[in-house]
């Protein structure tokens, strides 16, 4: 199978004694995809609405507890905004720990996962769910049906509530759709392993990809101007948006140093970098990263219920109709954190 990665390119301290705060994260103004930020959103011409509108969740909830495993290039364990994140690495190539990116300026999978975890510690971004437990799993190209298959062996044996799969294959094989729904259904103890994949970046019916399966959550991208980005894929199997930009990136970690392709800061892709991330592999992580809390919130919730609550709180959004809640290239529209949490704690009463 060939892996198509879902990003395109788009040119354009330590605090022992303070308090440390999502917002005092020193790139958190440019999260545009998080919150809104008055002065930045003007300067950049960003609709007001583009955000997730998180209130004051962002603050109340991290994920704590909750285990995402990222299927991914590779990760920069050492970067300093992901440490005391990461719980487990496996890659399937050596079938061993180490999950380094094999080529230095590989950059998705640490992009990705800085997106769900990076920490809090006021050195450069907020990670959505940056208390949760990252389990990174990394694949090698090709990437045939055994090691897909493995990989996700490898999700359910060390735990995961919920896997992050920002690429496709459009040639998803019974095999492997087999076992994706096997743990959608059977995973966490029976509730269901909740799998999220981006749709692709192409302008295309999703087809025969694996975001494209009943049983996972298919997540597509919004611009900066609150409306479907125009790359991000369609199809009857679409559920959501989430912010993925393009003329304004989403500002996300990059391997330390002179690895990765950040050109601003070396250690961060910003918003502004000629190499910014852009695409449905960025949207994918932040819904991921709600699901994160909304498990913390309700740790009960089946994987059916997560998907239900998702469609019913998301925001009809742009200027395609929806027929019976959902269209083809909105889905059931782009999710709203607030909405989402407070659906979560009226559920059960």
């Amino acid at each position: 199978m060939i892996i198509s990665l879902f990003i395109i390119g788009c040119g354009n301290g330590s605090n022992n004694n303070t308090e440390i705060k999502v917002e005092n994260e020193p790139y958190f103004y440019q999260q545009w995809y998080l919150d809104i930020n008055e002065a930045f959103y003007l300067e950049n011409g960003i609709n007001s609405e583009a955000h997730i509108h998180p209130s004051d969740l962002l603050t109340q909830l991290s994920g704590d507890g909750i285990k995402i495993a990222v299927i991914d290039d590779g990760l920069d364990v050492t970067h300093e905004d992901l440490q005391g994140t990461i719980t487990n690495t496996y890659d399937v190539a050596s079938k061993t720990s180490n999950v380094t990116h094999n080529n230095p300026t590989d950059s998705h999978g640490t992009a990705v996962t800085g997106i769900i975890g990076s920490s809090i510690n006021s050195k450069g971004i907020a990670g959505i769910a940056h208390k949760s437990e990252i389990i990174f799993l990394k694949y090698k190209e090709p990437l045939d049906d055994n090691n897909t298959i493995e990989l996700f062996n490898k999700a359910e044996e060390f735990g995961a509530d919920i896997i992050n799969c920002s690429w496709g294959t459009y040639s998803v094989s019974d095999g492997v759709k087999d076992k994706i729904v096997d743990l959608a259904i059977n995973g966490r103890g029976g509730k269901g392993t909740i799998i999220v994949f981006a749709v692709g970046n192409h302008n295309r019916d999703m087809g025969n990809d694996e975001s494209a399966i009943p049983e996972v959550i298919s997540v597509g991208a919004t611009d900066s101007e609150n409306l479907r980005a125009w790359y991000s894929n369609y199809g009857n199997y679409l559920d959501v948006l989430a912010p993925g930009g393009y003329y304004n990136g989403i500002t996300t970690l990059d391997p330390m140093g002179s690895d990765g392709i950040a050109s601003l800061d070396e250690n961060y892709l910003l918003y502004d970098d000629f190499n910014s991330f852009v695409g449905t592999s960025a949207s994918a992580p932040i819904v991921s990263g709600i699901i994160a809390l909304m498990l913390e919130r309700d740790s009960n919730l089946t994987r059916v219920e997560v998907e239900n609550i998702l469609k019913d709180s998301s925001d009809k959004i742009g200027n395609v109709a929806y027929i019976n809640s959902r269209n083809d290239y909105y889905g059931y529209g782009k999710v709203n954190l607030s909405k989402i949490i407070e659906r979560v704690d009226t559920f059960n009463n």
